[in-house]
């Protein structure tokens, strides 16, 4: 029996009571997302392609930085060996060139 006097399980008063709570609860998690405009899904959704878009970016950058670091390395090697020609080198360059007084 209980307090009231009555036999058997409670009326369910209670359980009411706490699926209202748990009703109010959700709707202002929904209230909530409504203002700023986007559910979790979406928000994870965001962070994810920023997150992707930022790598893009970098590895473009990296991409650009290794191509001019490739430059500069081929432009010094053949400066070097420009400086390191021997003379019958550098005498076939100029007639290859058109140049000398034997030219064709």
């Amino acid at each position: 029996m209980n307090d009231d006097g009555w036999k058997g399980e409670d009326t369910g008063m209670a359980k009411k009571h706490r699926k209202h709570t748990d009703k109010q609860t959700n709707t202002n998690a929904t209230l909530t997302d409504h203002k700023t405009g986007h559910s979790l899904k979406e928000m994870l959704n965001e962070d994810a392609l920023a997150k992707l878009k930022q790598m893009e970016r970098d590895m473009k950058a990296a991409k650009e930085r290794e191509e001019q670091e490739a430059a500069e390395r081929r432009r010094r090697e053949l400066e070097k060996k420009e400086k390191n020609k021997s003379f019958a080198e550098l005498l076939d360059d100029y007639e290859k060139k058109g140049g000398g007084k034997y030219g064709r």
